[in-house]
């Protein structure tokens, strides 16, 4: 019974693998073509995510000295920001995220965020009652990275059980 399973299981294969043989001439070159095809989308959408991140929109968030949010305002603040991907529409992931710096203007903390050029309504909306909000003196790329040279990375500490 084992035998005779076997005979028609490499028959059935012998059968599948003659036929595809008979298709191979067009099936290679369609193959190669989808091949090309996935790479130009991949290219057109990684130049596409470039251009995106060469134009998106920044915006000041400078609070006044009596500034004092409630949990109910931040947490519609995030809300906001969350959506923001969804308002920006079809994008590459890397270029619709919403980026946050902080810094201190005149010992209050602001917030600069950059975003999809497509969300810049919902980016400019006021969030809290006592914020400035400003339109950013310079584009989004020129803040540079801070470097600190000399420094050793630090060093992960590790719990010791007893």
């Amino acid at each position: 019974m084992a035998d005779a399973l076997n005979g028609m299981l490499s028959s059935l294969l012998t059968e599948v693998a003659e036929s595809a043989r008979s298709y191979l001439w067009w099936l290679v070159p369609l193959g190669a073509a989808g091949a090309v095809g996935w790479a130009a989308g991949r290219v057109w959408w990684l130049r596409r995510a470039r251009a995106m991140l060469g134009c998106r929109t920044v915006v000041d968030l400078v609070p006044s000295r009596d500034f004092d949010p409630s949990a109910e305002e931040i947490g519609r603040h995030a809300a906001r920001l969350a959506r923001v991907p969804t308002v920006a529409g079809w994008l590459p992931r890397r270029a619709s995220g919403v980026r946050m710096r902080h810094w201190s203007d005149g010992g209050r903390l602001a917030t600069r965020l950059e975003g999809p050029a497509q969300s810049a309504g919902l980016l400019r909306l006021p969030s809290f009652p006592d914020v400035e909000v400003l339109e950013a003196d310079r584009p989004g790329g020129a803040v540079r990275p801070v470097r600190f040279a000399g420094v050793a990375p630090l060093a992960k500490h590790r719990e010791e059980k007893s």
